[in-house]
């Protein structure tokens, strides 16, 4: 896997994003807060998409066209 390590970082990032969105949760901070963590996770999300698509794709691939 070529991009494997940015991959991971994003992943962990993505990770935080999540315990940050938790944190919001139970201090019960204004929506607008959870709401730009919420985008800032998604934006992340389609950062990784991005990176697997850019990934070779192998013959031994299930469900790979």
């Amino acid at each position: 896997m070529r991009y494997r390590d940015q991959i991971i970082n994003k992943v962990e990032v993505l990770e935080s994003s999540f315990k940050t969105l938790k944190r919001i949760v139970q201090r019960q901070e204004p929506i607008q807060a959870y709401m730009e963590e919420l985008n800032k996770a998604e934006e992340r999300l389609d950062e990784i998409k991005q990176y697997v698509k850019m990934e070779p794709t192998t013959a031994n691939e299930v469900g790979g066209f």
